[in-house]
């Protein structure tokens, strides 16, 4: 797996996109010697151990409470 700096992934962006695209190898973006982030092609299964946020799963979980002064 390569990966390459914030600095050489923003002045090289397209020709890593290209190379992800054509190669299907991911490439881990660091800054000061640190993984921010990792860049996969599209369509790629991810493992199903990874933690994959969902859209919408909070939805419906928080209370809004309009009468704060009565008891409950």
């Amino acid at each position: 797996m390569q990966t390459c700096s914030v600095t050489e992934f923003k002045d090289q962006v397209l020709g890593i996109l290209e190379q992800i695209a054509e190669t299907g190898e991911p490439v881990i973006v660091t800054e000061g010697g640190k993984a921010i982030v990792k860049v996969i092609p599209y369509g790629v299964q991810v493992s199903e151990d990874a933690e994959v946020p969902v859209p919408g799963k909070l939805n419906g979980t928080i209370l809004e409470e309009v009468d704060i002064v009565s008891p409950l």
